[in-house]
């Protein structure tokens, strides 16, 4: 009987640093291809350009959808932000060879303490006429 004390001790203070450790935000970018061919990558720092409220002037094929997920405490909330995120959306849209990325949809829902944010984005290639 002895020996129950000491696993209790240890089992509270094993609780105690484990929930004492930073929340991290649960981030996420997927990308879901329109068809089966894969384009091949750019680099990093490649120019993916944004057409938020418009469609580009030339013509361009869908490689697909790239969908950004975040979710945190309230308290870290101010990063999700379009702005914040739009360089990660970039460069993955790199990484999939795009040129522009088109239709961005933002969701953002704050429910008690967390905060959910979500970027959706066509990623497109210009075709050469």
């Amino acid at each position: 009987m002895v020996q129950q004390p000491a696993q209790v001790v240890v089992l509270c203070i094993c609780s105690v640093l484990l929930s004492s450790r930073p929340a991290y935000a649960k981030e996420k970018i997927s990308f879901t291809p329109k068809e089966a061919v894969r384009h091949q990558a750019k680099p990093a720092s490649c120019e993916i350009r944004v057409f938020q409220d418009s469609k580009p002037d030339q013509a361009y094929v869908e490689l697909g959808v790239i969908n950004f997920h975040d979710e945190r405490h309230r308290s870290k909330a101010g990063s999700l932000k379009l702005e914040a995120v739009m360089p990660k959306i970039k460069a993955s849209a790199c990484r999939v060879g795009a040129d522009a990325l088109i239709d961005i949809r933002v969701t953002e829902v704050r429910r008690l303490e967390f905060a959910m944010f979500n970027v959706r984005a066509t990623v497109v290639r210009f075709t050469q006429n």
